[in-house]
């Protein structure tokens, strides 16, 4: 059976809190250099978001952490215009790992799987209501390229993997909303002119909720994974 209660999602809650705390209290470093950055990016311009959905797909596959990329997209894009590039990025980052597990690394990442028990035992459990195991393990903090990798050496089939890939973005989105949110917090402490439209505090009431719904759907999607397991015929506890 596969066991995620001992996997918290605590830990990388607490380091992207930590990180925006840093980066708050550091606000007119801050302020130094994300003007320039930002003016850089706006001087790009079509090649700008090219540029970090190619980033974002090339380095993905070799385990960098999407948490950093997404909360990267929150910091240097508008927040509508950084949900959308990491959808994208997400989806062809996904597919991509799919494509290189399943066809020109498949050895490597099974051989790589059978060390993990947990993910060993993925192929036979994906068996049961495998669209729904997929997303509800998107759900959980497991590593996004290394869940790809695993499911990619499963029975699953591409279409259904990819639609599955929708449960992440759920985490994603809210990452990119902390970069957001910190961008704008870190300007105000570093004393710089507040942005028309922008309410300080309804955006760290988003970072409260959001992390409560994050802890919340992560607790609802281990136990629903333990209880497909559980359901599963000739399946022990």
């Amino acid at each position: 059976m596969i066991q995620l209660k001992n996997m918290s999602i605590a830990r990388k809650l607490s380091l992207i809190l930590a990180l925006t705390g840093f980066i708050l209290l550091i606000g007119h470093e801050l302020e130094l250099y994300l003007p320039d950055l930002e003016l850089r990016i706006e001087k790009l311009g079509a090649l700008a978001p090219l540029g970090f959905i190619a980033i974002f797909i090339a380095l993905t596959p070799f385990f960098v952490s999407v948490d950093t990329l997404c909360f990267g997209a929150g910091l240097l894009f508008s927040f509508s215009a950084g949900e959308f590039y990491v959808v994208i990025a997400t989806y062809l980052a996904s597919a991509l790992i799919f494509f290189l597990g399943r066809y020109l690394i498949k050895d490597k990442v099974i051989a790589f799987i059978s060390n993990h028990k947990h993910l060993a035992a993925l192929d036979s459990a994906i068996n049961n209501q495998p669209f729904k195991l997929m997303f509800l393990l998107r759900l959980t903090p497991l590593p996004f390229a290394l869940l790809s990798y695993a499911l990619s050496v499963t029975q699953v089939k591409f279409w259904p993997y990819l639609a599955a890939t929708s449960g992440i973005l759920i985490y994603n989105s809210s990452l990119v909303y902390m970069g957001y949110t910190t961008k704008h917090l870190a300007g105000l402490i570093s004393g710089s002119e507040k942005q028309s439209g922008v309410s300080y505090p309804l955006l760290v009431l988003g970072v409260v909720i959001l992390l409560l719904v994050l802890v919340y759907i992560t607790k609802i999607a281990g136990e629903t994974i333990d209880r497909l397991n559980l359901e599963k015929p000739g399946t022990s506890c």
